[in-house]
This record gives structure tokens, sequence and C-alpha cells, in this order.
């Protein structure tokens, strides 16, 4: 187990040297430093993550009303900057859980039921 946890340090150790890890942390603390629009941010950030999880009948309607509530952020150059580099960063880290998953044997078919 020593040597799976080293392992896995060493993993995270790389991860933090990837562009998408630093682009998104520096966009991050520059949010940050707006405390309105790291509010505004979150609040989308909170609306949209309930929107997927939740059983919508319509949800492109859902996304389109998301999308015309929080169209500020889509016009703040920072705001979208971060939202994207959040995209990137979220993606690469789905891609490596989904490779772990795959690489240790672990069924996850009962989530696609």
């Amino acid at each position: 187990m020593i040597e799976v946890r080293q392992l896995m340090a060493e993993v995270i150790k790389k991860l933090s040297e990837t562009t998408e890890y630093n682009q998104y942390h520096t966009l991050l603390e520059r949010v940050k430093a707006q405390p309105d629009l790291y509010h505004r941010i979150s609040e989308f950030r909170k609306k949209s993550l309930a929107l997927q999880l939740s059983d919508n009948v319509n949800p492109i309607q859902a996304n389109n009303n998301l999308q015309n509530e929080f169209g500020d952020l889509q016009n703040n150059g920072l705001a979208n900057d971060f939202l994207v580099a959040e995209h990137q960063y979220c993606t690469m880290v789905r891609s490596l859980q989904e490779q772990f998953l795959d690489g240790v044997g672990i069924s996850t078919d009962f989530m696609e039921e």
C-alpha cells in the first residue's frame, strides 16, 4: 500500500504541473480577487451542477434559461476564461478517473442503468 500511495503522490505532483491545472488555479485566484464576480460565478456553478444532476423534463430549455440568467458572465472575459479553464481541468480529471476505474476493474455498469 505504501508504494501505491507514493505513486499517487507522484501523479498528483505531475497533475499540478499541467497547463490545465495551472490555468485553472491562476484564473481562480484572479476571480477570487473580485468577490462580487466570484460570488456570481459560484451561483452559476451551483445552478449548473443542480441542473446537470436533475431529471429535468426539458433540459435544453432549462439550460437556455440558465444561460440567459447568467449571460453577463459570458460577456465578462475573466469569468468566461475561468469557466473554460475549469471545464478543461475537470475534463482532464474525469478522463484520469475513467482510466483509473477501467484499469483497476471496478464495475461501474450500474451507473448506466
